[in-house]
């Protein structure tokens, strides 16, 4: 290998490294979940799941409905790729 291509290799490594960064301190999506609100009147809210570096955050995905289908038919939309 020569030495621009251990360089060119370097470069990429920490721009990956970079954009990983930059997306955990926006917020990540990692999936979407349905939960039960007995005590709001027994309907389901379809929640976005955000990685941050200190953990896992839900985010309301703007979908309600008395099944857990009926909510994600009522969201928004798909949760976006970052949640700012």
């Amino acid at each position: 290998m020569s030495v621009g291509t251990k360089l060119g290799w370097a470069f990429f490594g920490l721009l990956v490294v970079l954009l990983f960064g930059y997306g955990l301190t926006r917020g990540i999506f990692v999936g979407s979940m349905t939960n039960y609100q007995p005590s709001m009147g027994g309907f389901y809210t379809y929640n976005c799941r955000y990685l941050y570096p200190d953990g896992v955050r839900l985010r309301f995905g703007g979908g309600t409905g008395k099944s857990p289908d009926e909510a994600i038919d009522s969201s928004s939309g798909a949760c976006p790729l970052l949640e700012h």
